[in-house]
């Protein structure tokens, strides 16, 4: 009950922890206006890294043996066996098939394995376009267990030469 000359209709209490709640509503729209001030891209960074850690448990998942990272080379060798006839790049009209596509890799590997300095672990370059050669050399590199480090290919000049100084490759791949 209110007190006579409170001014509040008799009946009418007003709950002690109103004054609590009306601070933490204020408190919080600030906090969420100090966030979006300061760390514009929080919630879009957290969102990507649970999608990254996700990625991450599924490729250590079914084929990974006690955290054993699983690549896509792997990834595509398991689907190379189950489906080999199904086609795996379409490029200008031309069809690889998983089957071309792992054949040819390994033609790169033992060409790169006979004529190259390349062993398990070196860094290789790889300057290509967008074309089916590029998956190729890439697979061939990694049955390798090369490192290999994708340069852009329409960086040119100084531009270029940091990328390259920065991966410090034994080799570059460079395509037509």
């Amino acid at each position: 009950m209110a007190e006579p000359g409170s001014g509040l209709p008799s009946g009418l209490a007003v709950p002690t922890f109103l004054p609590w709640l009306t601070g933490l509503g204020a408190g919080m729209v600030f906090l969420s206006f100090l966030q979006k001030l300061l760390y514009p891209y929080f919630w879009s960074d957290l969102w990507y890294l649970l999608k990254m850690v996700r990625c991450g448990l599924w490729t250590t998942g079914k084929h990974g043996q006690k955290g054993e990272l699983v690549t896509v080379l792997d990834k595509f060798l398991i689907q190379a066996k189950k489906r080999p006839q199904k086609p795996f790049i379409i490029y200008e009209g031309d069809i690889y098939t998983y089957e071309d596509v792992d054949r040819r890799s390994n033609k790169v590997a033992h060409v790169l394995l006979n004529h190259s300095p390349l062993k398990r672990g070196d860094t290789v370059a790889l300057l290509m376009s967008n074309e089916p050669d590029f998956v190729h050399v890439w697979f061939g590199l990694a049955k390798l267990g090369c490192v290999v480090a994708f340069l852009n290919s329409n960086v040119r000049s100084v531009s270029l030469l940091h990328c390259i100084r920065s991966c410090e490759p034994r080799v570059l791949v460079v395509g037509a």
